[in-house]
């Protein structure tokens, strides 16, 4: 595998989604810290469960949202204790997230350990929701429950992801997994996922640990990497990192793929500040309905043929033009994989237009 990584210039999926006027005040630059809400914060002893793969918890949730809100646990990395993600909670609940970050039972536990602490939490968020004295009583979204962690703890985020399919993404800080497990099998998985990662982090350097996940993790799952300038292996647990753009494209990322909210789509294609890579599959995704991947391809760049994966149950033409809107191929979607040769079709850029949508391939 080649470790080093090139930065691709960034491409912009141009589409055709319509956004209400409400979209407009949303950007990057808008995005504050704290955010609107005001936040509370119980802890296991204020009487929630005490999971057996966990120790120790703490629960913060928006005070003045409406709910029922999206949640997201997150556990810290090795020997680190559980307030070492403290500054995620007051950021996500004041913007509408739950948030609940748990400790290990042993300060060594392996990533997989982690996996399964972070699977326990969320039988607790379950429980949380049914618990009548709690403040989040009947206002937890459980359809939508989100993992993360730093260190092992961002590896044990994505183990977690091939263990429970029903999750809706993964937040991967600084990740670190045992690389001798690190292969296709063990990572594939079908919940988005954004890392985050430090280019000078030595813990878990970049080229043995980040870049590698997101290298196997499959190119059918939605997937980001946001690699921060001189970035050291605590750049993950501070959402005010990089000028505060680590938490607004963690925000973006979760707002977008948990809580169905189109508004933030451009957002996570912008190029962030103080990032020395920012890569993703996201040009290859495209949104119907609120609903992820109902029309993707792959690979992008391409060098002869493309995949198209579609939710059509019914025929549908295709067409694939150049940069002057010519088109230069046209076809026929006959089932919900289609391959498509584009061997012919000299190197640049092109749109692949299906229905209302368009998407662009880089040809190589």
């Amino acid at each position: 595998m080649n470790n080093n990584f090139h930065l691709i210039p960034f491409l912009l999926l141009f589409y055709s989604l319509s956004f209400s006027q409400g979209c407009d005040s949303i950007s990057l630059d808008t995005i504050s810290n704290p955010g609107p809400y005001s936040y509370g914060i119980i802890v296991e002893s204020d009487g929630m469960r005490d999971g057996p793969d966990y120790l120790g918890a703490s629960l913060y949730y928006p005070i003045g949202a409406e709910g029922p809100f999206s949640s997201l646990i997150l556990v810290p990395g090795f020997v680190s204790p559980e307030s070492a993600l403290s500054s995620w909670g007051p950021y996500l609940a004041s913007h509408g997230i739950v948030v609940m970050t748990i400790g290990t039972n042993t300060l060594t536990d392996l990533p997989i350990d982690r996996a399964n602490a972070l699977l326990d939490a969320v039988q607790t968020l379950q429980e949380e929701n049914n618990r009548d004295s709690s403040p989040v009583y009947q206002n937890i979204n459980l359809e939508k429950f989100s993992v993360g962690g730093h260190s092992m703890g961002g590896g044990g985020a994505q183990i977690a992801a091939t263990m429970d399919g029903s999750l809706k993404s993964v937040i991967s800080l600084n990740p670190w997994i045992q690389p001798w497990l690190v292969n296709f099998d063990y990572l594939n998985h079908s919940v988005p996922i954004l890392t985050i990662s430090g280019q000078d982090d030595t813990t878990a350097p970049v080229n043995e640990h980040a870049n590698v996940h997101y290298d196997y993790t499959p190119n059918t799952t939605p997937k980001a990497i946001y690699e921060i300038e001189n970035g050291s292996h605590s750049t993950g647990r501070f959402p005010s990192t990089a000028n505060n753009y680590v938490g607004k494209i963690v925000l973006s990322w979760l707002s977008y793929f948990v809580s169905d909210n189109d508004c933030y789509f451009p957002l996570i294609l912008e190029y962030p500040e103080q990032a020395s890579i920012y890569q993703n599959n996201l040009e290859t995704f495209s949104i119907i309905g609120n609903q992820n991947s109902l029309i993707n391809f792959y690979p992008n760049p391409v060098i002869d043929f493309i995949t198209l994966r579609n939710n059509y149950t019914n025929n549908e033409n295709y067409l694939i033009t150049n940069n002057l809107g010519q088109i230069i191929l046209r076809g026929e979607i006959k089932s919900n994989l289609e391959i498509i040769d584009l061997s012919p079709l000299s190197k640049g850029i092109y749109m692949l237009k299906v229905k209302n949508k368009t998407l662009k391939i880089i040809k190589k």
